[in-house]
């Protein structure tokens, strides 16, 4: 697995990813779910499901995507009559699970959860990637978002995110910053920034986000960009100089890079559910209305905001037109930064 940076790379974009753009589709997905998804209400919960739901989970257990699916799992289970498994087949950055959801038959269930860097990186960073997210799947639901949190020992010079920006421009070079891995979206959010504001980091990939957040609480690296460390932040031992995104409920006084000196840059991540093509729009349009109202119960939002996540609702088509976008600014930002998985 190898990365290389081309420096001529200039992006003065919203990284968002989560903005909808309602004259867009995610392919021939959401061409087939503008027509399929029309069954009234009773069809929906006579003719589905019949059997257990499996919920693919493309990564391990303990990250963020396994914690939304435990977070939905279980009072998903009770509302469709069904047992809902999770499964977590983890490997190749998401892609052996994706692999086996875009693979399974498509009657409802089998479903999966899948992030930008599942979806998006892979697409456009490895080679021969076995399934096309832009073919082969139906989009259901947008599930949550999230603000990736940059963060540093509290003994580090720079108290705030426009201190550290002064300290980098004036030392090209010289700080260290990690991620989970190459072609993860900590990694890119770094390239983005880079690219926004000229200056130069030392990019550290680790294998996962924990031996990453241990190498900075080591003093191993000077920064973090990684929602692992929120825990590590509420406990004092790390200080947020930022969000990525827009500001997140766990930590309200922290602001977001587009605040701190970077006017209109936003980078974060984003989750939702998707059935193989072809499932029946009997089963789609079900799903998405008990995610819908699992969203809406006080208990799954409080869930969701203790974990660092924020509420994104949306509709199929919805979900679809962000995925969309996300294709087409990842995809640029991906061949710019020249990043590659061998």
């Amino acid at each position: 697995m190898t990365f290389t940076h081309g420096r001529s790379l200039r992006l003065g974009e919203d990284f968002s990813f989560v903005q909808l753009n309602r004259r867009t589709f995610l392919g021939a997905a959401s061409a087939g779910l503008a027509e399929a998804v029309l069954p009234t209400a009773s069809m929906a919960q006579s003719a589905y499901p019949t059997k257990a739901v499996t919920l693919i989970v493309p990564n391990p257990p303990g990250g963020n995507t396994d914690i939304l699916a435990r977070i939905f799992s279980v009072p998903l289970a009770k509302a469709l009559g069904q047992p809902v498994v999770v499964e977590n087949r983890a490997g190749a950055g998401g892609v052996i699970g994706m692999t086996a959801a875009a693979r399974a038959p498509a009657d409802g269930h089998t479903d999966a959860i899948g992030n930008l860097s599942d979806l998006v990186v892979s697409r456009y960073a490895q080679p021969n990637v076995p399934y096309d997210p832009a073919k082969d799947f139906v989009a259901v639901t947008a599930l949550a978002k999230v603000s990736i949190v940059v963060t540093a020992l509290p003994s580090f010079s720079a108290k705030s995110f426009k201190e550290f920006l002064a300290l980098a421009k004036a030392n090209p070079g010289k700080y260290k910053c990690g991620t989970a891995g190459n072609g993860t979206m900590g990694h890119l959010c770094l390239e983005a920034l880079q690219a926004a504001t000229g200056i130069d980091i030392v990019h550290v990939p680790y294998r996962g986000g924990a031996p990453a957040l241990n190498d900075l609480l080591g003093g191993h690296i000077d920064l973090l960009i990684d929602g692992t460390a929120l825990s590590q932040v509420k406990a004092g031992k790390l200080q947020a100089l930022a969000v990525t995104a827009e500001r997140i409920s766990v930590l309200p006084n922290v602001p977001s890079i587009g605040e701190s000196g970077v006017p209109g840059f936003s980078f974060g991540n984003y989750w939702g559910l998707l059935m193989p093509i072809g499932t029946p729009g009997v089963a789609v349009n079900r799903m998405h209305s008990e995610i819908k109202r699992l969203q809406e119960l006080p208990e799954i939002r409080l869930q969701l905001e203790n974990a660092g996540f924020s509420l994104f609702e949306s509709t199929p088509t919805e979900y679809g037109q962000a995925l969309q976008k996300s294709y087409e600014q990842i995809g640029q930002l991906v061949k710019k930064a020249k990043i590659t998985f061998d």
